[in-house]
C-alpha cells in the first residue's frame, strides 16, 4: 500500500499567512521608517553642533569676530555662487585651494557638512543650475549672514558694514549661527534658495541687488519676501516639503528645530524682536 502524500495548504489557509505578513509589514515598515528619520536628524543636528564649534573656534582665534559669511566654505563665489554647494569639481575635500577661512575648524569629513533629509529632497526638487551641473550635494548649511561682513558687486558701500564681535550678540541663545536653507524657492516666502552658504534673514534691498535692509518692525509678507529663509524639510514629507522646519545651531552652541517663520527674527542681532512664532 502507498502511503498518502502530505496534506498541502488550502487556499484559505494560504490567504490567512498572506494577511498575518501583510498586517505584520504594515507595523514593522512605519516603525522602521521613523527609526531611520530619527537617526538622519540625530546626524543632522550633530552636523550643525559641529559648525557651531567650528564657528566658536574660529572667533576665539580671531579677537572674537565672526567669520565672513560669504567666504566660509568657499574662498570665492565666482564663477559658480549658486552652484558650488552641489559642484563635486569645487568640492573643498578634493579642491582644497578653493577652501574658505572656516574650513580649517570644520575638517574634512565630508558626511558633516550634509543632512541626509536635505540630501534626499534635493535631489527631487532644486532649483536648476545655470551650468547644467549634475546633482550632487556636498553642503546644506548656510552661516547667519547678519553675523559677517560682506562685499558684493552693486553692494560695495557696505563692505566691513558687519564686523561683528561675539561680545555683540546680546542673547546668544536666541541668535543662530548655521541654519539649513530649502533648494527650492518659494516665491511668496522668499527669493533665493540656498546658494552661497550665508543665509540673509531679512528683506531685499529694494534698490541694491544682493543686498538686503535692517529694520525693527519687518514682517515678511506677499509683497516683501525673505531675501533668503530657514529650511522646512524636516518632520514632514515631499509632498508637504514647505510646512516642515529647520534644525539651527545658535551662538551659544545648542541645536534646536524652529520653524521658518522664525528667520528674522533669530537672524537680528540687535533691537528688541517681537515673540516667536509657531
Amino acid at each position: 500500500m502507498c502511503p498518502k502524500a502530505p496534506k498541502g495548504f488550502t487556499l484559505i489557509e494560504l490567504l490567512v499567512v498572506v494577511a498575518i505578513i501583510a498586517m505584520l509589514l504594515a507595523i514593522v515598515i512605519p516603525t522602521l521608517r521613523r527609526a531611520k528619520e530619527s537617526a538622519w536628524n540625530v546626524i543632522c543636528r550633530n552636523n550643525l553642533k559641529q559648525y557651531g564649534l567650528a564657528g566658536k573656534m574660529y572667533t576665539e582665534d580671531y579677537d572674537a569676530l565672526f567669520p565672513n559669511a560669504w567666504g566660509s566654505i568657499f574662498k570665492s563665489l565666482d564663477p559658480y555662487r549658486l552652484c558650488q554647494w552641489h559642484d563635486p569639481l569645487r568640492n573643498p575635500l578634493v579642491a582644497p585651494q578653493l577652501a574658505g577661512s572656516l574650513w580649517p575648524y570644520l575638517g574634512s569629513q565630508d558626511k558633516s557638512h550634509l543632512c541626509p533629509v536635505f540630501d534626499r529632497f534635493a535631489r527631487l526638487s532644486h532649483n536648476p543650475c545655470p551650468n547644467n551641473l549634475q546633482m550632487d550635494p556636498a553642503f546644506g548649511y548656510s552661516m547667519n549672514a547678519y553675523l559677517g561682513g560682506f562685499e558684493l558687486s552693486g553692494a560695495t558701500q557696505y563692505k566691513h558694514m558687519l564686523q561683528v564681535k561675539t561680545s555683540d550678540v546680546r542673547s546668544p541663545a536666541t541668535i543662530f549661527f548655521f541654519a539649513e536653507e530649502n533648494p527650492w524657492i518659494t516665491t511668496s516666502r522668499y527669493s533665493s534658495t540656498l546658494n552661497d552658504n550665508a543665509l540673509c534673514g531679512g528683506p531685499q534691498h529694494p534698490s541694491t541687488e544682493g543686498a538686503w535692509t535692517v529694520s525693527t518692525n519687518w514682517e515678511p509678507t506677499g509683497s516683501q519676501t525673505y531675501l533668503d529663509c530657514f529650511a522646512s524639510f524636516h518632520k514632514t514629507t515631499f509632498d508637504k516639503k514647505e510646512s516642515g522646519d529647520s534644525n539651527v545651531v545658535f551662538v551659544d552652541g545648542h541645536v534646536d528645530l524652529v520653524n521658518w517663520k522664525n528667520t528674522y527674527r533669530m537672524a537680528r542681532w540687535t533691537n528688541k524682536m517681537p515673540a516667536l512664532r509657531q
